[in-house]
């Protein structure tokens, strides 16, 4: 796995960001980006993390994990799920009945939350 200051700069110049315009959408100084990016901010606030990887379109558990604020025993296989967030409600709740679904041919009796 990528140093933290390295998953954000890849992430970053993939999204074709400056620092400056990288800065300017999470609401962070270009220079505290590049402090995180190159490793002389050893302990990153954890919203400024979030903040950066909203804006670069990837889920925060990810910088997180590399922050090392969280290790994999931390991380639920349902909070892995990448997307949920773009969905409008009627998306989620046919997501809901498909693991419903899932869930009822595999034998396990879960209730949705509704």
């Amino acid at each position: 796995m990528p140093s933290l200051g390295e998953l954000i700069k890849n992430k970053r110049e993939a999204a074709g960001l400056s620092l400056k315009r990288l800065g300017i959408a999470c609401g962070v100084s270009d220079s505290e980006i590049m402090k995180i990016e190159n490793g002389s901010r050893k302990s990153p606030n954890w919203n400024i993390l979030c903040e950066i990887s909203q804006t670069l379109d990837f889920h925060p558990f990810e910088l997180l994990l590399a922050a090392g604020y969280i290790t994999e025993n931390d991380i639920h296989p349902n909070s892995q799920i990448h997307g949920l967030e773009k969905l409008s409600a009627d998306d989620v709740k046919m997501v809901q009945l498909f693991i419903d679904f899932l869930a009822m041919r595999s034998g396990m009796n879960i209730v949705s939350k509704e």
